[in-house]
């Protein structure tokens, strides 16, 4: 959903959507808040408020998920950004994007069977074993 005008620009997307359907499968990410102004935010701000809310950004390519962005809370208003975002936690064995691709082919390539997820997963070490994370699973 999109709102534009002006003064204000809104776009919507359940930013819980996916992490809802992991619940009890792979153990919840970390919210984290950033706060402040300054050119280094995501991108430019033609309007004075703008506010976006938006799930894990994905494609598919060569039928396989690729990760494009983690879900965020975005509220710019007029020089200040404030932006809620969901990151694994500090000390962790691995990477957002190994996180996210796991829990997409878990959801839309594997039916949601976790034990088809593992062993149906592409992707191998240099020494041709999966590298399946299972620390990210509950």
């Amino acid at each position: 959903m999109f709102i534009i005008t002006k003064l204000f620009y809104l776009q919507y997307e359940n930013p819980f959507k996916t992490m809802k359907k992991l619940k009890g499968v792979f153990k919840p990410l970390k919210c984290r808040f950033y706060y402040g102004t300054g050119p280094e935010m995501w991108c430019s701000k033609p309007h004075p408020i703008h506010i976006v809310f938006h799930d894990v950004m994905w494609k598919d390519k060569f039928e396989t998920p690729r990760h494009e962005d983690s879900p965020y809370i975005w509220l710019h208003l007029f020089k200040w950004d404030f932006i809620w975002y969901w990151k694994l936690p500090k000390g962790f064995n691995g990477y957002d994007m190994d996180y996210w691709e796991q829990a997409l082919w878990y959801l839309y390539y594997s039916d949601s069977d976790i034990k088809k997820a593992e062993e149906t997963w592409p992707w191998q070490n240099l020494d041709n074993t999966s590298n399946w994370n299972k620390d990210f699973l509950l």
